[in-house]
């Protein structure tokens, strides 16, 4: 499946990214010692909400790139409120002012020293923002009784992409991964 053909029904969804063209992704990799430099979510086809200079919508091109890669990973069993709780909290944040949305650079030089407390209040790096919008999901939208609702809560912090990712693998029966991506992939 290639990112144009990612079904709008089981968005949204979190996106892991590995792009080895920039300085900035290079010493995430190598700080973490991961597989993925970047976090976003899919809320509509052709169009991630990611967590750049300032928060915005970039179109799947972007990182498309030769050397990306993307893997898709969603929450199961997500109903029409569930979902509608996270899109609105996205597209709250990509209306915010540029000031109030932009890219935690004091927080990146928190993760690359090893102190991830680092960090500039209010403002998110990729890690923080993604898991925020299903965490504010999770606190509005599932039950005290939905065993989920704690593991999303848990999402929190000051974790780096590969972080999330990880502590997403610990939880199969909450977090599936719908398909992984390749530059390779891409016709020539």
């Amino acid at each position: 499946m290639t990112p144009y053909e990612i079904p709008e029904e089981i968005m949204p969804l979190f996106v892991f990214s590995d792009q080895t063209s920039g300085l900035v992704e290079f010493i995430i990799k190598f700080r973490t010692k991961g597989d993925y430099n970047h976090v976003m979510i899919q809320c509509r086809p052709r169009f991630f909400a990611s967590q750049g200079n300032t928060y915005s919508e970039a179109p799947v091109e972007r990182y498309m790139k030769r050397g990306s890669r993307l893997k898709y990973v969603e929450v199961i069993g997500l109903t029409a409120v569930q979902k509608a709780l996270i899109k609105a909290s996205v597209n709250k944040k990509i209306a915010l002012p540029w000031w109030r949305k932009a890219y935690d650079w004091l927080g990146i030089v928190g993760q690359a020293t090893g102190l991830p407390w680092i960090s500039t209040p209010g403002l998110d790096y990729c890690s923080e923002d993604a898991p925020r919008h299903f965490i504010h999901m999770a606190k509005l939208g599932f039950g005290d009784d939905d065993p989920r609702k704690e593991i999303m809560l848990g999402m929190g912090g000051h974790k780096s992409p590969q972080g999330l990712n990880d502590y997403m693998k610990r939880f199969p029966d909450v977090f599936r991964v719908v398909t992984k991506w390749e530059a390779d992939d891409v016709k020539k």
